[in-house]
C-alpha cells in the first residue's frame, strides 16, 4: 500500500489528457514564436498552477509520431526541463539499496525504518526508490524513462548506488544489485515480473538471469545504454585493504 506521499508523487507525475490538450495548444503557440515560460502561463490548469515541461515534451513527442509536425531538434531543446543536467553528455542516475543495519552510530544521521540508513522518505530520490520497492532493476528502468521523456540522451549513464554503507552488505546482494542495474540498461524496455526474494528484496526475472556480473557488464559496451561510470556510497573508514581487495566483481 502506499504511503500518502507516494500517492502524492504518483497523482503529481501522471500526465493527465486535459493537459496534453493544453500542451498541445503551448507547443503551437511556442512554434509561432511565444516564449516556453509566456505560453506555460497562458494556459493555467484548472487546480491551479502551471503545465510542467515534462509534459509539454510528452505532448512534443506524441505530435511527431503521429506526423502532426516534424522533429525539431531547437525546439525539443527549449521545451527541455533542466537540461543543463545533461551538458556533458552524461546522464545520472540514481538508484537506492534496501534498508540495511549501518555498522556506524552517527548522531547527526537520520534513521526512517522505511528506509536506508540517512535517507528520509520524503526527499524526491528516495521516495522513487520507496516507490519501487528499493528493487534496482525497475528503478533504473524507470529513471531511464522518465529523464527519456523529458529530451534527455540516455545513450551515456553514470550510475550512482546510494544507501547508507554499501561494505555492509551481503556479496551477494551487492552483486545482484549492480547486475540489476545493469540488465536495465542492457534492456530498458524489457518490464520483468517479480519472482523470488534475494536478501529480502523482491528479484524480477529479466534477460539471461542466470548470466555473471562480468558478462552483462561486457553485454553493456555496445548497449544503446552504456554505463560510464559507477558511484558507491560508504564509509570512509570501511575503506581498508582487505575491501579495496573484494573491489572487483565477477
Amino acid at each position: 500500500m502506499r504511503s500518502p506521499k507516494q500517492e502524492e508523487w504518483v497523482s503529481t507525475h501522471t500526465i493527465r489528457p486535459e493537459w496534453m490538450i493544453l500542451a498541445r495548444q503551448a507547443i503551437d503557440e511556442i512554434r509561432n514564436g511565444r516564449a516556453v515560460m509566456d505560453a506555460l502561463r497562458h494556459y493555467p490548469l484548472k487546480d491551479g498552477g502551471y503545465l510542467g515541461k515534462y509534459v509539454l515534451v510528452a505532448a512534443y513527442h506524441e505530435m511527431v509520431r503521429n506526423n502532426e509536425m516534424r522533429a525539431d531538434a531547437h525546439l525539443l531543446e527549449s521545451l527541455r526541463m533542466k537540461p543543463m543536467r545533461t551538458l556533458s553528455g552524461v546522464t545520472t542516475v540514481t538508484v537506492l539499496t534496501k534498508p540495511y543495519p549501518c555498522p556506524g552510530k552517527c548522531i547527526f544521521c537520520p534513521t526512517d525504518v522505511r528506509m536506508p540508513k540517512s535517507y528520509l522518505a520524503d526527499e524526491p530520490g528516495a521516495m522513487r526508490g520507496l516507490e519501487h520497492d528499493f528493487d534496482p532493476y525497475l528503478q533504473v528502468k524507470s529513471r531511464i524513462q522518465a529523464l527519456e521523456s523529458l529530451g534527455h540522451p540516455t545513450d551515456k549513464i553514470e550510475l550512482l548506488i546510494l544507501g547508507g554503507t554499501w561494505s555492509s552488505y551481503r556479496r551477494d546482494y551487492q552483486e545482484w544489485f549492480v547486475k540489476r542495474c545493469f540488465d536495465a540498461m542492457n534492456a530498458p524496455l524489457l518490464l520483468p515480473p517479480n519472482s523470488p526474494n534475494l536478501g529480502g528484496v523482491s528479484r524480477p526475472k529479466g534477460m539471461d538471469e542466470g548470466g555473471r556480473l562480468s558478462e552483462v557488464q561486457a553485454f553493456n559496451e555496445s548497449a544503446s545504454h552504456r554505463n560510464v561510470g559507477l558511484v558507491i556510497e560508504t564509509r570512509p573508514d570501511e575503506i581498508t585493504p582487505d575491501e579495496n581487495g573484494r573491489a572487483e566483481f565477477g
